[in-house]
């Protein structure tokens, strides 16, 4: 995406949007990725951004402290995301986040990375660990498979509180979790704290070509093989979040107690 697409679109955003979450991966993959949260932060828009945690500098964590409310390293090369992750907090950064992709190929190495994180001084000011459920899409999706068993999950989180390492999870892990609180005692005021699927309610994914989707995963599925056309609409809110096929979803997925109705995770695919 260009800085000038990237522009267009943000111009046609209702003036309620908060916040711009980038998925980049590689922090060099767009040399206008900068600017483009710099032109966010000024209009009051507070970008985050996830990122594989490569090549990830003194100078980008600082520009990234001034520009972000939150960044999230994902745990590709370990030893790479911890010295990431400390850049960003010798940066004074907060909101410092390790995304973990669950899964049963994952799960035992999870408990591993708990144990660094409560002891490797590099993620002594950290924020959380993520964890997100994997979910089998494009190539290689037979190759992880889906953490189903709801003990095998609550045995991860309460880990998680016997190290005292702060988690949390993506909505497609909601119900999961939900789940794993049955017989706990403060279960109803955790729930709280909750929140399920949200596409299309109260967020939008756009890729890089400009074109709407309800989440990255939907992109390419069902009803969604095509998306809706941000770049070229005229009206974002007539065009594109009022669009029938969007109504549609949202009427589907709320009806679905927001829980994904295009991911089963008992078919093991999307």
């Amino acid at each position: 995406m260009t800085f000038t697409e990237f522009i267009t679109i943000f111009e046609k955003m209702p003036k309620t949007l908060t916040q711009i979450a980038f998925g980049i991966c590689d922090i060099d993959s767009n040399s206008k990725f900068f600017s483009m949260m710099r032109y966010a932060r000024e209009k009051g828009v507070i970008p985050n951004y996830t990122c594989n945690g490569l090549r990830i500098t003194p100078e980008v964590a600082k520009k990234t402290a001034e520009l972000c409310g939150a960044v999230a390293v994902s745990l590709v090369n370990k030893e790479k995301t911890y010295d990431a992750i400390k850049l960003f907090t010798d940066a004074e950064m907060t909101q410092v986040n390790c995304h973990y992709m669950l899964s049963k190929e994952t799960y035992d190495r999870a408990f591993k990375i708990i144990d660094d994180i409560s002891t490797d001084p590099r993620l002594e000011k950290f924020n959380a660990i993520v964890f997100l459920q994997y979910k089998p899409k494009g190539r290689n999706s037979d190759s992880f498979h889906s953490v189903l068993d709801v003990e095998k999950y609550k045995k991860l989180t309460d880990y998680c509180k016997e190290k005292k390492v702060r988690y949390g999870f993506d909505s497609c892990s909601a119900s999961m979790f939900i789940d794993s609180l049955e017989g706990q005692p403060d279960k109803r005021i955790t729930e709280l704290f909750v929140e399920p699927c949200e596409s299309g309610l109260f967020s939008s994914y756009i890729n890089c070509k400009g074109k709407f989707f309800v989440c990255s995963f939907a992109e390419g599925e069902d009803e969604w093989v095509e998306g809706l056309d941000v770049l070229h609409c005229d009206d974002f809110m007539k065009d594109i979040w009022n669009h029938p096929r969007l109504v549609a979803w949202r009427k589907r997925l709320i009806e679905n107690k927001r829980e994904c109705p295009i991911y089963d995770l008992s078919l093991e695919k999307i």
